[in-house]
């Protein structure tokens, strides 16, 4: 059943197009997390060997999935938010969504540039070094780490803030990417 606003002409959920990206990068974001965290406890080379380069080769496939996303956000159609977020926490907002694409770019693209040997995606295309450079490597191998806990820190906020607006404050804020 249609709501109400969106007979009227208001949008409440984003479009079928971002909200497919929204879940699919999430869901491919926590497993690339997890994996990677993971990584340091795999004793076994040829097991660790595989989920890195599942991780990486997944890594690769999200990296041009976020660009289209950042990308489409300035074209899809807008979906206010109404009564849930005002003035300043809007601002807020809309903010905070700007330092978590940021971080998932840095996280992405510092995941490459820390590469010290190529792999090869999904055990089927070679996929070089960007770069051959050891200190710079090491430099983005740095970076990647920082980014990756400021990240999992930024998922925690935006889970927090849905479990917030949705559940305590009863806005029907998740409803505009369900």
């Amino acid at each position: 059943m249609q709501h109400q606003t969106e007979r009227i002409g208001i949008r409440t959920r984003y479009d079928l197009f971002s909200r497919l990206l929204h879940w699919v990068i999430a869901a491919a974001m926590f497993y690339i997390m997890i994996v990677g965290y993971s990584l340091h406890f795999m004793p076994d080379e040829r097991i660790f060997t595989f989920f890195s380069e599942t991780n990486m080769s997944l890594a690769l496939v999200m990296t041009p999935l976020m660009a289209i996303r950042f990308l489409w956000r300035f074209f899809r159609p807008s979906v206010p938010y109404g009564e849930m977020l005002k003035g300043h926490g809007k601002g807020l907002v809309h903010l905070l969504h700007e330092v978590f694409y940021l971080l998932i770019f840095v996280v992405l693209i510092s995941g490459f540039l820390m590469l010290e040997k190529g792999f090869q995606i999904f055990g089927v295309i070679d996929f070089p070094r960007p770069v051959a450079n050891l200190e710079v490597n090491r430099f983005f191998f740095v970076v990647h780490r920082c980014s990756c806990v400021a990240l999992a820190g930024m998922i925690m906020l935006h889970l927090t803030a849905v479990i917030k607006h949705h559940y305590l404050e009863k806005n029907a804020i998740l409803r505009r990417m369900l």
